[in-house]
């Protein structure tokens, strides 16, 4: 059956039907500004590409583990990616999605700074949700994981639903400060426990 063709589409929502897969006719669609695809099965994110026009995707409730598969997005601009399995992003995986502004990964399972930080190749990003996610759970205070986020790219406008003030900007400063004396003092360190083995030699 050939590939249905509907040249004027350009919202398509998918959501509640627990799919798995799309029929391998399909190869995107150029017109194509929203795609809804809550609560499916899908494990990656092969299905949607080649849609150059696509500014939003909305993705919440899959199994995704990755962000791998993207082909040919050059507009997208938002993608909500909450409720699904992402513990880490590894740089190979990793889209070209120059536009990019807003990621939602509430409650998945990201649990290191790391995996945030690699999400700033991402050049327009400036709105990055992480709530629910261990990262944030486990994190002593809000506004330490706020200070370290914000200290490895200032640029960041709004991070878990807060915009950031001159507060949280200060902090990050404050933040950097102190990581910075925390590493020279392990250097420190490290350097007379070297020193002390040559003595011992």
């Amino acid at each position: 059956m050939p590939a249905l063709k509907l040249p004027k589409l350009e919202y398509l929502d998918i959501s509640y039907n627990k799919l798995e897969k799309v029929n391998e006719s399909w190869l995107g669609h150029e017109k194509l500004r929203i795609i809804k695809s809550v609560d499916n099965k899908f494990k990656n994110l092969a299905p949607f590409k080649s849609m150059p026009k696509l500014e939003e995707l909305y993705m919440a409730q899959n199994m995704i583990t990755t962000l791998s598969g993207w082909e040919n997005l050059p507009s997208l601009k938002r993608l909500h990616l909450r409720k699904n399995k992402i513990d880490k992003i590894p740089e190979e995986d990793l889209p070209d999605l120059p536009a990019l502004e807003y990621i939602n990964l509430r409650r998945n399972e990201i649990s290191k700074l790391d995996v945030i930080v690699r999400l700033f190749q991402f050049k327009a990003l400036v709105d990055i949700n992480v709530l629910n996610n261990p990262i944030d759970i486990n994190s002593s205070s809000k506004d330490v994981l706020f200070a370290q986020v914000l200290h490895k790219n200032p640029a960041i406008k709004r991070f878990n639903k807060m915009a950031v003030t001159e507060k949280n900007l200060l902090q990050a400063v404050h933040f950097g400060k102190y990581q910075w004396m925390k590493d020279e003092e392990e250097r420190i360190r490290k350097e007379a426990l070297e020193a002390g083995k040559k003595d011992e030699d």
